[in-house]
Formats: structure tokens, C-alpha cells, sequence
């Protein structure tokens, strides 16, 4: 094990993370926002706008997230959509990720008691206030942890994004130990900061689980 090699290069791997965490937070933002839409698309009372979530969904989970990358980095300029590889590859990770959110987030809004909707429509809230002020509140914590799992498989799926070269961490990681043939200290330490990575949003998910039950005894 080359120790005084994994220092030198430390600091590249680093500055790769940070592109990885960047690409992994916009993702899972703009994922969880699309998905948020898909699932009120879902639950929605018209037939058209069910079966073409349950359509994005079946394509998108029946495809691979490569093939994906792919189409969206070559296939799209060829009609005049022309993305730069950042943009490319977070727009993949986005939409892939939407795909399993929205069952993510159904199953939860559909685990909210009826008779707390059913208090709203009583009192005279409208259908977005009974969304936005009752159902979305009490689907978080059901959610969480399956919501948590899912952006965990986010973070390291957003490793392929190196295949349209993105400098994030796998990328930088393949450029050192292909000059350096280190392969094992360099895909170690890799490993290591991705660990790091999820392992932060494991703590987070117990953090918050913490927090909302606590709310909950309250």
C-alpha cells in the first residue's frame, strides 16, 4: 500500500468529490421535485395522467441508467437539444431517480388516515391546502427511509456520469491510477469517500427519524 502516493493525489479526490456531492444534491433535488409531480399525477383522478406516469415509469425503470446518460448526451443534440456533460448527466440522474420516487412518495401519501383528509374537507380547506398542509406533513416519515435508501443508490449511481467525462470522483480516480497503475490505493481511497458520502446520509436519515418521532410523542 502506497500511503505517500494516496496523500499526493488526496486532494485531486477531493475536489472530485465535491463535483460528485454537487451532481448528487442537484439530482436529488431536481428528482424528488419531478417526482413530487409524477406522484400527484398518480394519485390523480384522470385516466390520462395515470397512464402516462405509470408509461414514464415503465420505461424509465425498464431501461438502463448508461443507456440513459447516453441518450440524453448524444441522442438529443441530433434535435437540436445540445447539453453540456454536467448538465447531461444531472439531468439523467434526475429523471432516473423521479422514476422511483414517485412510488416512493404514492405509497406514502396513500399511508396518510383518511379521516385526517376528511377533517380538512370538513372545515372547508381546498384540495391543494389539504395536499400541502395535511397529506405532504404526514407522508414525510413514512417516506423517509425508503426516500433516504433510494438517494443513497443516487450518490453511487452517479458514478456513471464518467462515461461522458465528468470530473467527479470515478472519473478523476480512472485518470490517476491509469498514469500511476495504483490501482488498488486509488479505487480504495474512492471507495472510501463514498462510503464517507452515504454514510453521512445515513446519519442524516437517523437524525430526522429522531426529530419526527419526537415531534410525534409531542
Amino acid at each position: 500500500m502506497d500511503v505517500a502516493l494516496i496523500w499526493n493525489y488526496l486532494p485531486y479526490l477531493l475536489r472530485a468529490a465535491l463535483v460528485t456531492v454537487e451532481i448528487s444534491f442537484v439530482s436529488l433535488l431536481l428528482g424528488s421535485l419531478v417526482g413530487l409531480g409524477l406522484t400527484l399525477g398518480r394519485i390523480s383522478r384522470h385516466r390520462s395522467l395515470q397512464v402516462a406516469v405509470w408509461f414514464y415509469v415503465w420505461l424509465v425503470r425498464g431501461t438502463p441508467l448508461l443507456l440513459q446518460i447516453f441518450a440524453i448526451y448524444y441522442w438529443l443534440p441530433g434535435y437540436g437539444v445540445m447539453l453540456p456533460a454536467f448538465a447531461a448527466g444531472v439531468t439523467a440522474l434526475s429523471l432516473n431517480a423521479a422514476a422511483y420516487y414517485v412510488d416512493i412518495f404514492r405509497a406514502a401519501v396513500l399511508a396518510v388516515p383518511t379521516g385526517q383528509v376528511e377533517a380538512g374537507q370538513a372545515i372547508g380547506m381546498r384540495p391543494w391546502q389539504i395536499m400541502t398542509r395535511i397529506v405532504i406533513p404526514l407522508s414525510v416519515r413514512p417516506a423517509l427511509p425508503p426516500y433516504i435508501g433510494q438517494s443513497i443508490n443516487l450518490v453511487k449511481n452517479s458514478s456513471l456520469v464518467s462515461v461522458i467525462s465528468v470530473q467527479e470522483l470515478m472519473y478523476t480516480s480512472q485518470s490517476i491510477y491509469s498514469s500511476t497503475y495504483k490501482v488498488a490505493e486509488i479505487l480504495g481511497t474512492a471507495g472510501l469517500i463514498y462510503l464517507l458520502i452515504n454514510t453521512v446520509l445515513q446519519a442524516l436519515q437517523t437524525w430526522l427519524e429522531r426529530r419526527l418521532s419526537y415531534y410525534t410523542v409531542r
